[in-house]
């Protein structure tokens, strides 16, 4: 476990401690509502924002329990983001938890990203899957290793599996970023842009999880993409002022 502190302001922990799930899907039919219902267990709502998906996705989801926003059209997973925190920062929530739809992220694990918050104080957990991976192809883990000496230089914060989607964030710290990335780079973006505003960061290990079936992630592209992309917001610097 890794933790990082910086004394700023006072600590955005009260005692109040309502978190939400937020899950982007996309033809997440097969996994979503074990993943919603896992959920369930831990937090007292889920959003699952379907990004355009053809198949049953929004159906199983809403079944497991979840609320769905339901995108028309397919447009990456930071529009799906994006668009679930419009709904979810209205409301009261102090935490909110971003876990992919696909089944790669147990919902067991959330128990130590939420303890991470509640009685550590942490607003920005990364889950991270580097601590055991055995279960994470090669290319995977190289291209992460990658992605994490770029962001830790650029953050300086001690990044570890950076491109994990499997975090938690206060909403204190949500509402201060003006996030703009459609596709995967809005997990870079989050972590640059919070790295000047956040109070506690710490990583905690999940397990590593690779089912079979079709990813949309892949690995050296995306990474070379969200690498350029992190360059751009760090050469732009805080526009959330």
């Amino acid at each position: 476990m890794l933790i990082f502190t910086k004394l700023r302001g006072t600590s955005t922990t009260e005692s109040i401690f309502l978190p939400a799930a937020l899950v982007a899907a996309f033809r997440c039919e097969t996994w979503v509502g074990d993943v919603v219902k896992g959920l369930l267990r831990h937090v007292p709502e889920v959003l699952v924002v379907d990004d355009g998906s053809e198949d049953r996705t929004s159906e199983v989801a809403r079944e497991a329990g979840a609320k769905v926003l339901r995108r028309p059209a397919n447009g990456g997973k930071g529009k799906a983001l994006r668009d679930g925190l419009a709904v979810l920062l209205e409301r009261d929530f102090t935490h909110v938890a971003f876990v992919d739809g696909d089944g790669q992220h147990d919902p067991e694990d959330l128990p130590a990203l939420l303890a991470a918050a509640r009685r550590g104080g942490a607003d920005f957990v990364i889950g991270s899957r580097l601590g055991s991976p055995d279960g994470m192809p090669a290319k995977n883990r190289r291209a992460n290793e990658m992605g994490d000496k770029v962001l830790s230089r650029m953050t300086s914060l001690p990044v570890v599996d950076g491109q994990s989607g499997y975090r938690l964030l206060s909403t204190d710290l949500l509402r201060q970023l003006r996030l703009t990335a459609d596709r995967y780079a809005i997990e870079n973006e989050m972590l640059i842009k919070a790295s000047r505003r956040v109070r506690k960061f710490e990583v905690v290990p999940i397990r590593s999880i690779y089912l079979t079936g079709p990813r949309h992630y892949r690995p050296f592209r995306d990474t070379w993409v969200t690498a350029w992309a992190s360059v751009h917001y760090k050469t732009l610097g805080s526009d959330e002022s």
